[in-house]
């Protein structure tokens, strides 16, 4: 019995021993951690101490984006980009510490610079960039920095394709016939210099029930390149200056944005590197009822034939085929909140495009607001079938007739627009 005792206290005691050794060697390997490796995908960097990175980060890798040329009817999701341009909008601090862009390929680092002749442009096109900073020229390989002379947001563009890069400040402003300013720019108050997220605001905005879009320093696009042979007789490289599409889903270049619900809005646009865009309209007040007693319309376009007598050639800054003014004189007739434009025996030719808007597309003198409206404002069950889609978001006639154009435009409805079309 006392050497059975032994035994089983022998036993006992070398358990104890290996579960204490096998759990100080359990222990050892728990504690024992791997960091990951930061994994660098293959691209173009804005990298530099006048911006939120010195070194390659995520946030600032520039991204593909759309061919205005080739997307001038209105960028929509399903729009397909320039693989080789690349764009980035990145708060940028003024002066010499500035950037470079930096490309990834595999195991090799590139760093870029400005070229000899990237300059200032003297001269910007009607639709580019005004009274900003604003270069473009080509990029080499170079220690040397891209600088700003002033801090903010500003959109870097690199086709690496052409070897073209542009640098220009963004200062936002809201555009549109839904603006009291209608298609003139009216700018937005910037936030204070943040390196990673910027907005600019307007409050107390008239917003009638209308369109509108966000655009930059007084510009619609920026001309990167006139040569590129694109096919179907289409040239050159443009990048978009403007956001459009919807309020939820901004899209550079996108269609105008429709404004459901005429109101006094605070208007808010916000970027976040990384993120990109938002914009919110928070409604602060109502609106009166829109007054369009007198207010004169047209119709305008190369589907406006000249065989009838009072049409005269466009003289307003569209100078797009023929305008029409509505029956008696152009002004419409009301009825409780409705008010109504008739062209009664209008000839219309064959697949050309027109639209309906305020006699010359501006502002009436008195009352209402300027407007177009072509397609999205026809009701197709009321309308000639042969009345289709012209593209673009006109009209046009699929044979050639003689019809009846009714445009009426309820002001209890949020000035709602409606077009019918009968033969």
């Amino acid at each position: 019995m006392k050497n059975l005792m032994i035994k089983l206290s022998t036993m006992m005691a070398l358990a104890a021993i290996f579960a204490i050794v096998f759990g100080v060697s359990s222990c050892k390997k728990d504690d024992t951690t791997t960091t990951p490796p930061t994994i660098v995908l293959d691209g173009y960097y804005v990298v530099g101490a006048g911006t939120a990175y010195t070194a390659v980060n995520d946030k600032a890798m520039m991204k593909s984006t759309y061919n205005e040329i080739l997307n001038g009817d209105g960028v929509t999701p399903a729009s397909v980009k320039r693989d080789q341009l690349l764009e980035l909008y990145i708060p940028v601090k003024a002066g010499a510490e500035g950037f470079s862009i930096v490309q990834i390929a595999g195991s090799v680092t590139k760093t870029y610079g400005p070229g000899t002749d990237f300059v200032t442009v003297a001269t910007p096109t009607g639709d580019e960039p005004h009274d900003v900073f604003f270069k473009k020229g080509s990029y080499i390989e170079t220690a040397n920095k891209f600088t700003v002379t002033e801090d903010g947001l500003y959109h870097v563009v690199l086709d690496y394709g052409l070897n073209k890069v542009v640098v220009t400040k963004a200062n936002w402003q809201i555009i549109g016939s839904a603006t009291a300013l209608g298609w003139t720019s009216t700018p937005m108050t910037e936030s204070a210099f943040n390196a990673t997220t910027m907005s600019w605001e307007l409050t107390n905005v008239t917003l009638t029930g209308n369109e509108y879009k966000f655009r930059y320093s007084f510009g619609w696009k920026i001309v990167v390149d006139t040569v590129l042979d694109l096919g179907g007789g289409k040239k050159g490289v443009n990048v978009n200056t403007n956001f459009g599409y919807s309020k939820d889903t901004l899209l550079p270049g996108g269609k105008n944005i429709a404004n459901a619900v005429p109101a006094i809005y605070t208007v808010k646009l916000s970027y976040t590197l990384g993120s990109g865009y938002k914009a919110t309209l928070t409604k602060t007040g109502e609106l009166p009822l829109t007054d369009w007693t007198g207010v004169k319309c047209d119709a305008v376009g190369d589907g406006i034939s000249s065989d009838n007598t009072s049409a005269i050639p466009d003289p307003s800054g569209w100078a797009w085929g023929n305008k029409l003014l509505a029956d008696g004189g152009g002004a419409p007739t009301k009825s409780g909140s409705v008010y109504t434009w008739l062209w009664t025996n209008v000839v219309l030719e064959a697949d050309k495009g027109f639209k309906v808007r305020t006699e010359n597309g501006v502002a009436p003198p008195v009352g209402g607001a300027n407007f177009d409206v072509g397609f999205a404002a026809l009701n197709t069950t009321l309308s000639s079938s042969i009345i289709v889609d012209g593209g673009g978001g006109n009209l046009k006639a699929s044979a050639k007739g003689t019809f009846t154009i009714k445009l009426t435009i309820d002001a209890a409805n949020s000035d709602k627009k409606e077009i019918v079309i009968t033969q």
